[in-house]
C-alpha cells in the first residue's frame, strides 16, 4: 500500500522532491490522526484491505483517487480529485424507532423530502464533481429499501456506498440484493451488549435482535460490517467498553465505531457530552485496543473524537458534510447549522459554493496550510 502511494505521487508530480514532500506530509497527518506510527489494523475481505468504513479499500481505483485528493490538499496538482471524500445523506424521514440520542429527532416521520429521481439527480451531480463515498442514512433507510436498491444500481461506479441502519427490516435476501447492487458495507447501531438495555435505549422491542441479525446477514453476504455505539456518561468506563469489544465479533462486526453523545436532536439542551476525563479515558482505550500488542486480536476501532482533537474536523465541507432528511446541508449529523437547502447549494458552481459552517467544537483540519503554500511557491520558483 505504501509503495502504491509513493508511485501515485511520482506519477502525478514527476518530481522526487515533491513526491517526498507530499508522502512525508501524508504520513505525518496519519501519525497525528491515528496515534503512534499511524499504522492501523485492517480488515481483509474479497481480496481487498479495508482500513475503515470511511476510506476506500486497497487496491481499488477509489483508493487511488482518495490518495490523489489528499495529495491535492497538501500540494495542489491537476489530476483527478474528489470535491468531497465522504457524504452522509439522510434519504428518509421515516423510522419506527424512537432512539434516545437520535440526531434527526425533529425531522422524524414527516412527509418525505426527496423523490427517488431527485435523489438520483443530486447524487449524479455530486459524483460527476468527484465524490468518494456516500453513507445512506435517515431515519431508517431500510424503510425505502426498494428505492435504495434502484439508487445503488443507478450509481456510476466511481463512488463507494455504505448504509447506516438499526437493522430494521434487514433480511438475508435483502443483504444479498444490496451487495449485488453495489453496497460496500453497513454500519449497525448497537448501543449495549445487553439486549434489554439496547431495546430500552431504542424504545423498540426486538431492536437488539434485528441489529445483530443484520450484522450476521450482511457478513454472510460479503458486506463489510461495523457496530456503532453511542458512548454516554453512564457507559464510558473500561468495564463496559471491554465487554462491548468482546461481543462485537460474535455479532459479525468487522469494525466498532465509538460515537460520543452530543447535545443535538433528541439530546438537544441536555447535559450529555462526555467530561474531559471521560474523553481521555476513551482516547486511551482507543489507542490501547488499536496499538497495544496485548490486544492485537481485538476488533479495529474507529473514533472520530480522537481524530478531531488531534488534527481538527474533516466535516463542514472540508472533506465531508451531511445532508439531513429535511433537505438541509449541514456540517455533520451533530452540528445542526442548517446552512442551505441542498438544491440551492448544488445550483452554485462547485468551486464557488457557499462555505458550510464548521464544527463549533473543533477547528477544521488545515494540514499546516501556510507551510504547504510556502513550499508550493518554492517549488514553483525553482521550476520543479
Amino acid at each position: 500500500m505504501k509503495l502504491r502511494v509513493l508511485w501515485l505521487a511520482l506519477r502525478q508530480y514527476r518530481s522526487v522532491s515533491k513526491t517526498m514532500y507530499v508522502v512525508r506530509a501524508l504520513q505525518q497527518l496519519k501519525e497525528k490522526m491515528y496515534g503512534q506510527s499511524g499504522e492501523r489494523k485492517v480488515v481483509y475481505r474479497d481480496g481487498k484491505y479495508w482500513l475503515s468504513m470511511y476510506l476506500p479499500p486497497y487496491p481499488s481505483s477509489n483508493f487511488d483517487r482518495f490518495v490523489l485528493s489528499e495529495f491535492n490538499h497538501i500540494l495542489p496538482h491537476k489530476g483527478p480529485v474528489n470535491q468531497l471524500q465522504q457524504l452522509t445523506f439522510a434519504i428518509t424521514t421515516h423510522c419506527p424507532l424512537q432512539c434516545e440520542h437520535c440526531f434527526e429527532w425533529d425531522n422524524l416521520n414527516k412527509p418525505e423530502t426527496y423523490t427517488r429521481p431527485e435523489l438520483e439527480s443530486m447524487l449524479d451531480q455530486l459524483q460527476a464533481e468527484g465524490l468518494g463515498q456516500v453513507s445512506l442514512s435517515g431515519g431508517e433507510p431500510m424503510v425505502r429499501y426498494n428505492e435504495m436498491l434502484q439508487l445503488l444500481r443507478h450509481g456510476n461506479g466511481s463512488t463507494s456506498w455504505w448504509m447506516f441502519t438499526s437493522g430494521f427490516g434487514f433480511t438475508v435476501e435483502k443483504a444479498k440484493a444490496l451487495k449485488e447492487a453495489g453496497l460496500s458495507g453497513i454500519i449497525v447501531s448497537i448501543d449495549h451488549y445487553d439486549a434489554a438495555l439496547h431495546d430500552a435505549f431504542r424504545h423498540y422491542p426486538g431492536a437488539f435482535y434485528n441489529a445483530v441479525a443484520a450484522l450476521r446477514y450482511a457478513r454472510a453476504a460479503g458486506l463489510v460490517t461495523a457496530a456503532s455505539v453511542c458512548i454516554t456518561r453512564e457507559n464510558c468506563h473500561d468495564a463496559f467498553l471491554e465487554a462491548y469489544i468482546r461481543h462485537a465479533p460474535e455479532w459479525g462486526a468487522d469494525f466498532v465505531q465509538l460515537l460520543e453523545a452530543r447535545a443535538a436532536g433528541h439530546y438537544a439542551h441536555k447535559e450529555v457530552e462526555l467530561t474531559a476525563d471521560q474523553q481521555q479515558l476513551l482516547e486511551h482505550f482507543y489507542l490501547r485496543m488499536n496499538h497495544d500488542p496485548t490486544y492485537q486480536d481485538a476488533i479495529p476501532l474507529v473514533y472520530h473524537g480522537f481524530h478531531q482533537r488531534q488534527v481538527g474536523c474533516m466535516m463542514g465541507g472540508n472533506r465531508s458534510c451531511y445532508i439531513d432528511s429535511a433537505g438541509m446541508v449541514q456540517s455533520c449529523p451533530f452540528c445542526h447549522s442548517h446552512d442551505f437547502r441542498v438544491q440551492e447549494w448544488l445550483a452554485q458552481p462547485a468551486g464557488l459554493r457557499s462555505r458550510i459552517t464548521g464544527c463549533p467544537l473543533y477547528p477544521a483540519l488545515q494540514e499546516d496550510a501556510a507551510s504547504h503554500t510556502l513550499r508550493a511557491e518554492s517549488f514553483a520558483s525553482a521550476g520543479t
